[in-house]
C-alpha cells in the first residue's frame, strides 16, 4: 500500500505566534503544508487504491488551503484504514489548522501508538499544546522529537520558542543554533527568526 504524508513546517506558523507575540513583533503566515513525503510501500493492493486516491486528493486540498475538504479526504482514509499512519498524521494537521486541537492531539496521539518512532507526530503535538497553552507538555513532546531523530529542524525551532517562554536562555540558544545547523532554507520565516531570536537571546546573556 502506497501512502504519502503532509510535512509539518507549516504548524511552525503557531509556535512562532507565541514567541513573536512575546517579542512585540507581529506574526508572519508560514504555508500550511509542505509537499508530501516519499511515499511508503505495503501490501494491500486494492485496499492501496482507494487509500492512494483518498491521500492524494486530501494533500491537494490541504496544499491549496482547503482544509475543510482535505479533512473529510482524509477521515474517509482513517475510516477505511484505521492503522494508516500517514492518514492520521494528515488527519491530525488539517484539525490542527481548523483549531480543532483536541481532535488533532487524539489523531496523532493514536499514530504514535501505532508508530513511535515517528519524530514527527512528536513535534506535531507539540504544536499542539503550545496553542493550548501547555508549554510544559510542548516542551515534553519537543524533547521527545529530537531524541527520535537530531536532525529533525522544525523540532528545535519549536524547542527554543518554548525554552524562550521559560526564560532557559542557554537551551534556548542552543536550539535555536542547532537548527540553524539543520536548516535547509525551505522555509525562510523560520530561517530569519532563528536568527533574531539568537540575537535576542545573545543580549540577555
Amino acid at each position: 500500500m502506497m501512502s504519502a504524508k503532509i510535512g509539518v513546517l507549516g504548524l511552525l506558523a503557531v509556535v512562532m505566534g507565541v514567541a513573536l507575540v512575546a517579542c512585540g513583533i507581529t506574526p508572519t503566515p508560514i504555508p500550511a503544508a509542505q509537499p508530501p513525503a516519499e511515499p511508503t510501500q505495503g501490501t494491500d493492493q486494492e485496499g492501496s487504491s482507494s487509500i492512494d486516491a483518498l491521500l492524494r486528493q486530501g494533500n491537494e486540498y490541504a496544499t491549496a488551503g482547503d482544509f475543510v475538504r482535505a479533512a473529510a479526504e482524509f477521515e474517509a482514509a482513517v475510516a477505511l484504514e484505521p492503522a494508516n499512519v500517514s492518514a492520521r498524521s494528515n488527519l491530525g494537521v488539517v484539525y490542527y489548522r481548523l483549531g480543532r486541537l483536541d481532535e488533532a492531539i487524539e489523531q496523532w496521539q493514536q499514530a504514535i501508538e501505532i508508530s513511535p518512532a515517528d519524530a514527527d507526530l512528536y513535534s506535531n503535538l507539540a504544536a499542539a499544546y503550545v496553542q493550548k497553552g501547555q508549554p510544559e507538555v510542548a516542551l515534553e513532546h519537543y524533547q521527545t522529537a529530537v531524541e527520535r531523530d537530531p536532525e529533525l529542524a522544525e523540532a528545535y525551532f519549536g524547542l527554543g520558542v518554548v525554552s524562550m517562554q521559560f526564560d532557559r536562555i542557554e537551551e534556548a540558544i542552543q536550539a535555536f543554533e542547532k537548527f540553524q545547523e539543520l536548516d535547509s532554507g525551505q522555509d525562510l520565516t523560520a530561517t530569519e527568526l532563528a536568527k533574531e531570536y539568537l540575537e535576542q537571546l545573545e543580549g540577555q546573556q
